[in-house]
């Protein structure tokens, strides 16, 4: 017997910009989905009812960057006033109740629903805001305070990134156990390991001839990218020269000191900032590095180490939140705070071929237990039986 329709309405707005972490999320349970419960609907909202497109058509390939301009793009300067914010997130919300008329549940995948009569599942990414609300904009603290709790009640069940987000949201919230089910992320199809004409057009495009060092993500306060430098520039000098540090992605927010930090004389010439930058381009770079380095401080899940893995990387990362569920015995996890074994761990890197085998090799199969697939068959499977229980 096949099994009945039923319609979802999706809060899509992560779409509209730049993709990072929630923003993929979204992309990968629209386009899995159908594939694996072709009675399910699942309708993105602004796309479908305010943009009238295809949101494929948004984001099927980032523009080409313009050569020799590489810089990260400042994510967090571009902030609009809270209060312009607020008043625009008002107006999306009521457009959302009047077109979500008629849909049987409601997902909120980015932390907070709006307020809307529909049964509600929401995804929880992380706790961070909660957890360290010193990490983030004054504005997106003030949301939390305002809205978070109220977004908690409405929701019936919860999904949650990781093992370690579902303890947190018991521990923190007080949520029953029983309403948080948890589905793990994937690498994206982009990150498998290339060809290797592919790593070599990448490796000529950004002038890296010899080894190096990659960090991928946004540069915020939890990734801790000032503890990475203190690592970095605690080698030898000739190694830096001989290994540059390669960091890709946006500026975030509250990295004063971090700017301050990068252009000492130290670091300088060695630690080299690619912005953001198209999937195929960093499926090489993942391939191509000594080892992926991220010693970030928190995570909800971390997807960064795991497309890393699927490309065959060698991965340092932090011993920390979820990254021991997502890394496995796969990579070297250590503790985010002691420099001395980041600086230790980069050194062997650089210096122990067998190091470096093994640890592409376990980086692949760590990487191959995960799949979008099954995070969209899980996902659905939520809202089904949210729907029939209603």
């Amino acid at each position: 017997m096949s099994a009945e329709p039923i319609r979802v309405i999706l809060n899509d707005r992560p779409l509209r910009q730049t993709l990072t972490g929630v923003g993929h999320y979204v992309a990968q349970l629209l386009t899995h989905a159908a594939d694996v419960d072709a009675a399910a609907r699942l309708d993105p909202f602004f796309f479908t009812y305010l943009a009238r497109r295809d949101w494929r058509t948004r984001h099927a390939a980032p523009p080409e960057p313009t050569p020799g301009s590489r810089q990260p793009r400042d994510v967090g300067g571009s902030r609009k006033p809270w209060w312009l914010r607020r008043i625009m997130q008002g107006a999306y919300a009521t457009a959302f109740r009047l077109c979500a008329r008629g849909y049987q549940l409601y997902h909120e995948p980015n932390h907070i629903p709006m307020r809307c009569g529909l049964p509600t599942v929401t995804t929880i990414h992380d706790l961070s805001v909660i957890a360290h609300p010193e990490w983030h904009p004054a504005d997106r603290v003030r949301w939390y305070e305002a809205e978070f709790d109220a977004g908690a009640r409405q929701t019936v069940n919860f999904i949650a990134a990781s093992e370690f987000t579902k303890r947190e949201m018991v521990a923190r919230l007080g949520i029953a156990p029983h309403k948080i089910v948890v589905t793990y992320q994937a690498p994206r199809a982009a990150f498998q390991p290339p060809p290797g004409d592919a790593v070599a057009a990448a490796r000529a495009r950004f002038d890296l001839r010899g080894p190096f060092f990659l960090y991928v993500g946004t540069l915020e306060p939890r990734k801790n990218v000032i503890g990475l430098l203190d690592a970095y520039a605690g080698l030898p000098a000739a190694e830096r020269r001989a290994a540059p540090l390669i960091i890709v992605g946006a500026w975030g927010w509250k990295q004063e000191e971090l700017r301050r930090r990068l252009p000492e004389r130290h670091l300088a010439d060695d630690v080299r900032m690619l912005g953001y930058m198209r999937d195929d381009e960093l499926a090489a770079l993942y391939a191509a590095c000594t080892a992926f380095v991220w010693p970030t401080l928190y995570e909800g899940f971390g997807l960064p180490p795991l497309e890393a893995m699927a490309c065959g990387a060698p991965v340092i990362v932090s011993r920390v939140a979820s990254l021991p569920e997502v890394v496995g015995d796969a990579g070297e996890l250590l503790d985010p705070q002691n420099v001395g074994a980041w600086r230790a761990a980069m050194q062997r890197a650089l210096n122990d071929a067998d190091w470096r085998t093994r640890g592409r090799t376990a980086a692949l199969a760590q990487a191959g237990k995960f799949s979008w697939r099954r995070c969209a068959a899980e996902t659905l499977s939520v809202f089904r039986s949210v729907i029939a229980y209603r």
